[in-house]
């Protein structure tokens, strides 16, 4: 079974006391949440080994388009995409797979 990566930004808010210097708050906002592309404008999608793909053949097209966030009303967007799990992970755990991500340098295409 083929597995896809596909990158998106959420944005994050964080506030800052700034009489205190301290940060007092970090804030998602999912429903703002958009695909993440290179400085050409290519959309980020990698294999299982974290290996950039073009996003123009398949499997990538299809993880594209099964992993498109959805809301029940995409007029009134309120938390996550109904279509994702409700939990998210904060990061990669550390393993070796993490290490080869680290190593692909993100923004960069690279294709086989």
């Amino acid at each position: 079974m083929a597995k896809r990566w596909v990158r998106y930004v959420v944005p994050v808010m964080v506030e800052v006391d700034v009489d205190d210097d301290k940060v007092t708050r970090v804030v998602t906002l999912p429903e703002e949440v958009r695909e993440d592309r290179d400085d050409m404008g290519h959309f980020l999608i990698y294999d299982e080994q974290f290996v950039r793909r073009s996003g123009d053949d398949q499997p990538q097209v299809h993880a594209f388009c099964v992993g498109e966030p959805r809301w029940s009303d995409d007029r009134f967007r309120v938390g996550g995409p109904t279509n994702w799990p409700e939990r998210w992970e904060e990061s990669f755990g550390r393993d070796e797979s993490d290490d080869r991500y680290e190593e692909i340098k993100p923004y960069d295409l690279r294709e086989r």
